[in-house]
C-alpha cells in the first residue's frame, strides 16, 4: 500500500534527546495522551486540544515509512490540575477509511477544516494525495463533511491553520507554482462565505525545501515546519510574520530547546507567548512513541533592578527625572515575537523622591534606557539586563544643560567696519529650529539670549545692501564670560552704469569718437549679464517739425540695435521707443535760443534696463546733465 501519502508527509531520524529548561523554557511529554505510534498536530479546541494519532485496530497499514497506522482525530480534554483525559476519537463523518488529521476551527468552533486521503483516487503518480474538508458539529457529531473548492486529484493540499477571526486561511501544498514542486505555505480569504484563489506566502517564506504544518496563534504570528537550510536538522520550527504591505517575511528559526537534529512540528503559542505545545520526534526517558505531543511553558527569568539618576557633578538625587526602557534585543526567539508583553515591552517611569525607580528586566534581553530632565543633557545607553541588576542601584548621571549668554549682534559695513543701524536681524538655532527676528538699534546691534550649547545661523539685512548669513557654533568658552560678540559684515551692491549715445544734427549714424566706444562698452556689459535686457529710446533736438523728429529719433534707436546685434547681441534682448522732440533735459524747445552744446545734449539714445535676473546688481542710467559732449557741428 504505498501509494497512500501519510499526513505527515516527512518522518523523522531518530536522534538522541535534546536538554529540556534553556532560556526559562519547561518542556513537558504529555504522556496520558501519547501512544507508541504518531501523535501530533495539537490544536487548541474547547477546553483541551484535538490532536493526530495513529490507529492501531486498522487492518490497512500506512507504507512502511510510516511505521504506524493510519491517523485518526481525537481530542483530549484538560484536567483541572493541568493533566490530560483519557482521548477519544471524534465522531460523525470524520476518522474514516484512510488518513484524517492535522485540523482548524473557526472562532465559534462549530465548523473543522480538516485533512484526509483524496477518495476520489490516485493522481497521475499512482499516489492518493492530501485534500482539505470541512465539517460542522451537530449535536456533538462532525457532520455535512464537504471538499474545499481549491483541492486537486494531483496534488496535495493539507494542513489548514484559521486566523482568529476565521477568514484567513492558511495551508500547505505541492501545487503548480510551488517552489521545486516542494510543499509551500498558501493563504486565501474568506470573502461572503466563499474562499478565495490561494496565493503563495512567497519567498519570505517558502524554499526549496518542505513548509508544512502551519499554525496561526491570536496575533497571527505564523509558526510552521521546515527542513530548509541553517535548521538543527530535519524539520524545524519557524516563525514568520506580515510586514505593512501583508508580505509575509521570515522572523527566524525557533532554537533550543524547541527544535533539535530530528524533527519538530506543530508548534502552537497561546496567551500572549507564555504557553503552547508542539511536537517532536525525539528521545528521551519520557518519549512514548514515534511522535510526542509536548506541553511547552515559558516562564522567563526576570531581573528586579533599581535604577538611581544622580546630578554628574554634585552626585545629588534627581527627582522627576524620565527613565525610558525599551528592549532592542532580545535572548530567545519567543522574546522577540512577543517583544509587547509586560516585562519585555517598553516602560515609561518617573524617578520618586529619592531619584529611583523600580524596574523588572529579562534576562537575556538588552535595553535602550533613555533618561531625561529639564535642564539636563539627555542620556542615552544600550545596556544589557544583567548589568542593569548587578548593582543595586544602578547608577544614570546626567549634565547641566542649560548655559545661557547674551548674544549682540553688530552689522557693519564691508570693508569699512562702519556699522549698519536698523538692520533686519534673523537668529536661526540650528538645533531647535526656533527662530528669533530683531531690528538693529541706532548703532547697529541687535541683542538676545543663546544657548551655549547649540548651533546658530545670524542673517542681517537692509537695503540696498547684500544680504549675509554667518554660523555661531562652538562658543562655549566665550559664554562664561556671560556675552558674546559677532559681526555679520554686509557689502554694499554692484551699481552698473548704461551710458547714452550721441548724435550729429540731422543724422542717426554712429560716430567714431564716442557712439562707438559707449555701444560697444554695452555689448561687454550685456554679455558679462546675459539675463539683462535694454530699451533704446530715441530722442531728438527741438528744430524740424515733429514728424520728422519723430522718424529721425527711430532711425537713432534702430542704428543703435543694429550696431548691438552685429555684435553679437540677441535682437530679442533690445526694445527700441521714440520720443522725437518730447523729453528734453533743459529748455530748449521750439523757438527757444540755445547753445550747440545745450542742443547736442537732446541728439542721444538713451539706454535703460528692461528687466534682468542679475542678483546683487543694480542697473542705472547715466544722467544726461552729468555728461560733457561736443558736437561735430561747428557753425552753430
Amino acid at each position: 500500500m504505498k501509494n497512500i501519502k501519510p499526513l505527515f508527509l516527512l518522518f523523522a531520524l531518530f536522534v538522541s534527546f535534546q536538554l529540556i529548561g534553556q532560556q526559562g523554557i519547561v518542556l513537558k511529554n504529555i504522556k496520558e495522551v501519547n501512544v507508541k505510534e504518531l501523535d501530533f498536530s495539537p490544536v487548541p479546541f474547547g477546553n483541551g486540544f484535538v490532536y493526530t494519532s495513529s490507529k492501531s485496530n486498522r487492518f490497512l497499514q500506512c507504507p512502511s515509512e510510516n511505521g504506524g497506522a493510519y491517523t485518526d482525530l481525537k481530542y483530549a480534554e484538560k484536567n483541572a490540575d493541568g493533566t490530560f483525559k483519557k482521548p477519544v476519537s471524534l465522531t460523525g463523518d470524520v476518522n474514516g477509511k484512510y488518513n484524517d488529521g492535522s485540523a482548524a476551527f473557526n472562532p465559534a468552533a462549530n465548523k473543522m477544516i480538516f485533512t484526509r486521503n483524496n477518495l476520489n483516487g490516485k493522481n497521475a503518480q499512482d499516489i492518493i494525495d492530501l485534500k482539505l474538508y470541512s465539517a460542522d458539529l451537530e449535536a456533538g457529531k462532525w457532520i455535512n463533511v464537504t471538499e474545499l473548492p481549491f483541492n486537486s486529484d494531483d496534488w496535495s493540499t493539507c494542513h489548514p491553520t484559521l486566523s482568529k477571526d476565521g477568514t484567513l486561511l492558511i495551508f500547505s501544498s505541492n501545487r503548480p507554482g510551488s517552489t521545486d514542486n516542494s510543499m509551500d505555505l498558501y493563504w486565501a480569504k474568506l470573502e461572503n462565505g466563499v474562499w478565495g484563489i490561494p496565493t503563495s506566502l512567497g519567498a519570505g517564506v517558502n524554499t526549496g525545501g518542505n513548509e508544512i504544518f502551519p499554525y496561526l496563534d491570536e496575533n497571527n504570528n505564523l509558526f510552521f515546519s521546515s527542513n530548509r537550510p541553517g535548521g538543527s536538522g530535519g524539520l524545524d520550527i519557524w516563525a514568520a510574520a506580515q510586514n505593512a504591505s501583508g508580505q509575509w517575511d521570515l522572523v527566524g528559526n525557533l532554537g533550543a530547546p524547541f527544535n533539535q537534529a530530528g524533527d519538530d512540528v506543530n508548534f502552537v503559542s497561546m496567551n500572549g507567548g507564555t504557553e503552547g505545545y508542539f511536537a517532536s520526534d525525539r528521545k528521551n526517558d519520557d518519549a512514548q512513541g514515534l511522535d510526542d505531543i509536548y506541553h511547552w511553558k515559558y516562564e522567563p527569568e526576570v531581573i528586579d533592578a533599581i535604577i538611581a539618576v544622580v546630578d554628574k557633578e554634585t552626585n545629588e538625587r534627581l527627582t522627576g527625572a524620565a527613565v525610558e526602557l525599551t528592549p532592542t534585543s532580545f535572548g530567545n526567539m519567543l522574546d522577540k515575537i512577543y517583544g509587547g508583553s509586560v516585562v519585555a515591552s517598553k516602560s515609561s517611569l518617573t524617578t520618586d523622591k529619592n531619584g529611583e525607580v523600580m524596574v523588572q528586566v529579562r534576562k537575556g534581553t538588552k535595553y535602550s534606557i533613555v533618561t531625561s530632565k529639564a535642564d539636563y543633557k539627555m542620556d542615552k545607553r544600550e545596556v544589557a539586563a544583567e548589568e542593569i541588576g548587578a548593582k543595586k542601584p544602578y547608577i544614570i548621571p546626567l549634565e547641566k544643560d542649560k548655559y545661557f549668554s547674551k548674544l549682540i549682534v553688530e552689522v557693519v559695513e564691508d570693508p569699512s567696519g562702519v556699522r549698519i543701524p536698523l538692520a533686519a536681524i534673523t537668529i536661526l538655532n540650528k538645533t531647535t529650529g526656533k527662530v528669533v527676528t530683531l531690528t538693529g538699534d541706532g548703532n547697529g546691534e541687535g541683542i538676545t539670549q543663546v544657548d551655549c550649547d547649540h548651533e546658530y545661523e545670524i542673517t542681517a539685512s537692509k537695503d540696498p545692501f547684500y544680504t549675509n548669513t554667518v554660523k555661531l557654533k562652538d562658543f562655549k568658552l566665550d559664554c562664561k564670560d556671560g556675552e558674546v560678540r559677532i559681526k555679520v559684515p554686509l557689502r554694499s551692491p554692484l551699481v552698473v552704469l548704461l551710458e547714452p549715445i550721441f548724435f550729429d544734427f540731422d543724422q542717426y549714424y554712429i560716430r567714431k569718437r564716442d557712439a562707438e566706444p559707449t555701444l560697444d562698452n554695452l555689448v561687454t556689459i550685456m554679455n558679462r549679464y546675459p539675463s539683462l535686457q535694454v530699451r533704446l529710446g530715441g530722442n531728438t533736438d527741438a528744430r524740424g517739425t515733429n514728424k520728422y523728429n519723430d522718424r529721425l529719433s527711430t532711425n537713432r534707436a534702430n542704428s543703435a540695435k543694429n550696431y548691438l546685434v552685429k555684435k553679437g547681441i540677441a535682437k530679442e534682448r533690445i526694445f527700441t521707443d521714440q520720443y522725437g522732440e518730447l523729453k528734453p533735459i533743459n529748455n530748449c524747445t521750439d523757438d527757444v535760443v540755445c547753445p550747440e552744446t545745450d542742443h547736442q545734449l537732446n541728439r542721444r539714445v538713451d539706454v535703460m534696463a528692461e528687466r534682468h535676473q542679475e542678483p546683487g546688481t543694480t542697473f542705472k542710467t547715466r544722467p544726461v546733465s552729468e555728461m560733457k559732449v561736443v558736437s561735430d557741428r561747428k557753425d552753430k
